[in-house]
């Protein structure tokens, strides 16, 4: 049989980029500048509650409701820690999210003297989460598999038994939950006006992002919004930076072969434990953030079915990468509310939609996207950029000299070596021969 021609090829990827290069870092920027630009959009356009009609379906898309993903972003970045990069299933997730949501909103609401805002309450909840899950951690240590998860999940299953105990009663209100009054105030030097006066003079569009100035209460969500975003990005580059390190890579090795990393010298233990604390220390940041935005802590939140949601989150945003985190985020903010409110779809007759059929709307979507996307949706997304993009390492130092060379018109740097090898061979020769090399 003939050879395939060279035109039935498969072609490469339309744009190649190497790290490190001037066009690489303009493809960054102009991706970070697009994430900026929509991030914008989104906050001035759905300020207020709002929805989309899909299918004559309506669903909600709201700033709150957005800005609650980003709190189940963070949760799911520290299952991404324990889970995805050290390999130790664990379903406890929601009782460090209940605890940093319970003790900043103590913090805020009981001790105003001091002082206390969201964010110095972050100094108390960190640590606070990270001593509480080492501790708890060490059963890692002895036990794996289902039997880590069971533990783990009864740890999250007596949280909201725990915060309505009468000995705490008082900290925690109870069964009516931490009522925190707090508003969130725009620094009046933030020109929010200005920029929703201009979003809404653009033509075509402009009425999508309301009319007239801002409401102080508009003004605050925004600006809670971003501040946020900002912690949620500060976390990630912070768990990319542990994931890069010697740390994470050792974190890597104990998930890939427990055995191999102890007989590399690696202590289990200690990357055991870490892995844990930072987690819930990352959990405690994500009840942070949903206690800010919705300003009470309640038992019912923080039940054993929102760590569930957390690991759901992390496989359909695909586990073992940082942004399957945000992706998790947002699926399990807006998918079981979106299946609830799906009352038309296409030949499905619409009495059998009518009634509790959001469990198991979201039940068929989960099971079909792990038939479709097995890695998940980032690995889903990342085959698909494949096509068009693709980023290889930068060269190492020698190969990049010989390509300068190449790209000058001038010898190759591995002629160069080889001619100053020679050299020396014939030198040391010279020497050896008890004669002076010449100068």
């Amino acid at each position: 049989m003939a050879n395939a021609s060279a035109t039935d090829a498969p072609s490469g990827p339309r744009w190649v980029f190497i790290k490190g290069s001037s066009q690489y870092r303009t493809y960054k920027l102009i991706g970070i500048a697009v994430l900026v630009l929509l991030l914008f959009i989104t906050a001035f356009a759905y300020n207020d509650t709002a929805s989309i009609t899909l299918l004559d379906n309506d669903y909600k898309l709201g700033l709150t409701r957005i800005t609650k993903a980003i709190a189940f972003m963070v949760a799911i970045l520290g299952l991404q820690v324990v889970v995805g990069f050290t390999g130790q299933l664990s379903l406890g997730q929601g009782f460090f999210f209940g605890l940093g949501a319970y003790i900043s909103a103590y913090l805020v609401q009981d001790k105003p003297l001091f002082g206390w805002n969201y964010f110095t309450a972050l100094l108390v909840v960190v640590p606070v989460c990270f001593l509480v899950g080492m501790a708890f951690g060490l059963p890692a240590l002895r036990i794996k598999g289902l039997y880590l998860a069971l533990v783990t999940l009864g740890l999250a299953a007596i949280f909201p038994s725990l915060v309505q105990l009468e000995s705490v009663a008082k900290y925690t209100n109870g069964a009516g939950g931490k009522i925190v009054d707090y508003d969130f105030k725009a620094p009046e030097w933030l020109p929010l006006d200005g920029i929703a006066n201009f979003l809404q003079g653009i033509p075509l569009i402009g009425q999508y992002f309301g009319d007239g100035d801002l409401s102080s209460k508009e003004e605050g969500r925004i600006w809670l919004f971003f501040l946020m975003v900002i912690l949620c990005w500060i976390c990630v580059k912070l768990v990319s930076n542990l994931i890069q390190s010697r740390p994470g890579r050792a974190l890597r090795a104990v998930r890939d072969n427990e055995t191999s990393a102890a007989v590399s010298g690696m202590n289990l233990s200690y990357h055991k434990t870490m892995s844990f604390g930072v987690a819930s220390a990352l959990g405690g940041v994500g009840g942070v953030i949903y206690v800010a935005e919705l300003g009470i802590a309640a038992p019912l939140d923080f039940t054993q079915l929102i760590s569930i949601f957390f690991i759901v989150g992390l496989v359909v945003g695909g586990v073992g990468t940082l942004s399957g985190a945000i992706i998790g985020g947002l699926v399990i903010a807006f998918l079981p509310d979106w299946a609830s409110s799906t009352q038309n779809l296409p030949v499905i007759p619409e009495r059998w939609l009518q009634g509790p059929t959001g469990p198991l709307v979201m039940g068929f979507l989960l099971i079909l996207l792990t038939f479709v996307l097995p890695g998940g949706i980032i690995a889903g997304v990342r085959r698909w950029r494949a096509r068009f993009v693709q980023v290889v390492p930068e060269p190492p130092a020698k190969l990049a000299a010989q390509m300068a060379a190449l790209a000058e018109g001038g010898a190759p740097a591995a002629e160069a070596d080889d001619a100053a090898t020679s050299e020396t061979d014939v030198t040391a020769t010279t020497v050896a021969a008890g004669d002076e090399p010449s100068s």
